[in-house]
């Protein structure tokens, strides 16, 4: 067991550096390469301008391009990975990095969902963080402010998901009890149930990719199960519609035996939440460090 996890973020910190990191290694610039090539879209150059990236189309494209390229620049001189893990987008990232599917195959992939999202999305939508409330809470604000459950990053942490208007009046009757909330950079709303039309055209896409066996296992985002070649199609479509449940993955992270998590980029969220559970694991994400090397050798020197 090497005891380290690879974890892949979902959308809300892209950056016009989000690539720096991968382009200095020439497997990763030719991944990249060959990504846009497919997509039709220059990623590297599209974060670069700095504009646009928060549309939802634009967001997945450059996700699962920069967790994939990061990761072919560091997998040759890492160890392998018990697992990956992938926060709501970043599953999809996290497949790529386990080699389930190659980079012409993932350039229809990523596209694909991001298109078929946006066709069943209401306008004006988006999500909002919640921390310090429960479950229970969950539910009345849900039932108050007509949004709906999306992500369970802990007991009282969680993200919801609506439209726009109903996010900003939670957004003020969360505040006004004293509570803490915050509107993600998000322009979907994803993983709940006015998403579900986009779940079976995905799933069939799915069966029709041929799918490479995974150097790891990945962990579902709707359970937190490890998947097999027969499960994949259905978890990683139904997360479109149903809830990720991102502290049931970290739960299953730790009790694998992972104590070192290297959050892909781009940002911090998942290493820091990884932190905030108080647990044996050492949880770090690659925009911490300004070369490959660092992040190799932050890793080695953990791992040992």
């Amino acid at each position: 067991m090497s005891g380290l996890a690879i974890a892949c973020p979902g959308q809300g910190a892209q950056h016009p550096q989000m690539f720096d990191l991968a382009l200095q290694s020439s497997a990763a610039r030719d991944w990249l390469k060959t990504y846009s090539d497919a997509l039709g879209v220059d990623v590297v150059d599209l974060a670069a301008r700095g504009e646009n990236l928060f549309i939802n189309r634009n967001a997945q494209l450059l996700i699962c391009g920069a967790a994939i390229a990061t990761w072919t620049a560091l997998k040759e001189r890492l160890p392998q990975p018990e697992l990956f893990i992938g926060y709501s987008v970043g599953e999809l990232a996290a497949y790529g990095c386990a080699g389930a599917w190659n980079v012409q195959e993932l350039a229809v992939l990523v596209p694909q969902r991001a298109l078929l999202m946006d066709k069943v999305a209401p306008k004006d939508a988006g999500m909002l963080a919640v921390k310090g409330l429960d479950a229970a809470a969950m539910r009345t604000l849900c039932q108050q402010y007509d949004l709906e459950l999306a992500i369970i990053n802990g007991e009282d942490h969680f993200v919801l998901g609506g439209v726009r208007a109903d996010i900003e009046r939670a957004v003020v009757g969360i505040t006004a009890a004293g509570h803490w909330c915050k509107a993600l950079d998000v322009a979907i709303p994803s993983h709940t149930s006015v998403m579900q039309a986009a779940v079976q055209p995905f799933r069939q896409l799915l069966t029709t990719m041929t799918l490479h066996p995974l150097m790891a296992p990945v962990l579902a985002g709707i359970n937190g199960v490890p998947t097999d070649a027969s499960t994949i199609a259905t978890t990683l479509s139904a997360q479109i519609a149903e809830p990720v449940r991102w502290q049931d993955c970290m739960n299953a992270t730790l009790e694998r035996g992972v104590t070192v998590v290297l959050e892909l980029g781009p940002g911090r969220a998942l290493s820091r939440m990884f932190d905030e559970m108080a647990a044996p694991v050492e949880a770090r994400s690659v925009e911490a460090f300004r070369t490959l090397d660092g992040i190799v050798k932050w890793v080695e020197t953990r791992l040992s």
